[in-house]
């Protein structure tokens, strides 16, 4: 299945949505999109995101520090129940920052 990304800006924060699976073949795609994404408030809208492997999870905690360290915000939104089931068994929930919409995410 191929990854499908796309950014809008939304109140400050730069909503990046992604649809598709997220693995060690196409996390590349988000990653790149992430590199030319502009700001330092990005929201993931992983309503369309089914299933996430560790390289998507990794790619996600690269993210969350990077900014952090610059003083940014990284979010989550939207994570369908594999997805969330995910970080909730690696027990990165308690650390990453995530959202049930990206209406909350941006709020």
């Amino acid at each position: 299945m191929d990854l499908q990304v796309r950014s809008e800006v939304r109140g400050g924060w730069t909503v990046v949505a992604v649809s598709g699976e997220l693995d060690a073949d196409t996390v590349p795609v988000l990653s790149d999109h992430l590199e030319e994404t502009p700001g330092q408030r990005v929201v993931l809208d992983l309503s369309g995101v089914p299933f996430m492997d560790t390289t998507g999870l990794s790619l996600m905690l690269d993210w969350h520090r990077r900014l952090d360290v610059v003083g940014g915000r990284f979010r989550m939104a939207s994570l369908q129940p594999s997805v969330h089931k995910l970080f909730r068994l690696t027990e990165l929930t308690e650390v990453m920052d995530i959202h049930g919409s990206v209406d909350d995410a941006t709020a």
